[in-house]
């Protein structure tokens, strides 16, 4: 008894079919880019040499269009700080802080800060503030130490802004001679001391003849004058 052969393509999905079950399944269909979103828009960014960094650069290597990138971030200075937190966040997740040693502890969160901030220079002009987990996570140890030596709760808080302010700066300045040859502020500072009689601002010509704002002694001045003031008030605050 002979048996009739199906139709061709009987027993196969039809394509409709065939995607709607890799969705459901959480596959991705042929050829087609990965589900976009901000994560991933960061991570491809930071494959690419910063000077040559653009959304249109990242939106390339990623197989979308201009708009779907603009769409979770609007520009390039912004993908540029993402890009730069993320590489703060690798640098400093496994800073860990002497314990019971609050001065140290200052140093070492600001050498360990200012180290990458340094690291990748074209990126850390656009760091300004310390927003992720990973960055945060140094941070917290220098408050626990600062709380544990009998700070309260605002002057822990006021003394890490201020640290961290000395280091940013400290750093932006470094970087800003770099690529300036020197710092913008100095170069303009001199061509305006060019202009006055060579009397006018002896004390500003004295100190400006050579540059003394930026550097690893600089910022151990910073952190210097910042231990001898938070010894101070914690001096005052237990005699109270």
């Amino acid at each position: 008894m002979s048996t009739s052969s199906p139709p061709p393509g009987a027993g196969a999905r039809p394509p409709v079919a065939r995607a709607q079950i890799a969705r459901a399944e959480g596959r991705r269909g042929p050829g087609r880019p990965p589900r976009l979103n901000r994560e991933l828009i960061v991570a491809t960014a930071a494959e690419i040499a910063p000077e040559a960094l653009t959304l249109q650069a990242v939106a390339d290597r990623l197989g979308v269009d201009r708009k779907a990138i603009n769409y979770h971030i609007p520009g390039r200075d912004e993908l540029l700080a993402l890009v730069a937190e993320r590489t703060l966040v690798a640098e400093l997740g496994q800073l860990v802080l002497p314990p019971g040693d609050w001065p140290q502890a200052i140093r070492v969160f600001a050498a360990g800060l200012r180290a990458a901030l340094l690291h990748r220079s074209a990126l850390s002009l656009y760091v300004t503030t310390l927003p992720s987990a990973g960055v945060l996570r140094p941070a917290d140890q220098l408050l626990h130490a600062l709380l544990d030596a009998g700070f309260d709760d605002a002057a822990a808080s006021r003394a890490l802004t201020l640290i961290c302010a000395a280091v940013f700066e400290d750093a932006r300045a470094e970087l800003l001679a770099e690529r300036f040859g020197e710092h913008p502020t100095l170069t303009a500072s001199r061509r305006v001391l060019a202009e006055l009689p060579d009397e006018a601002l002896p004390a500003i010509r004295r100190v400006f003849a050579e540059s003394h704002s930026f550097g690893p002694d600089s910022l151990g001045f910073y952190l210097e004058t910042i231990i001898s003031g938070l010894t101070r008030w914690l001096e005052q605050h237990r005699q109270d």
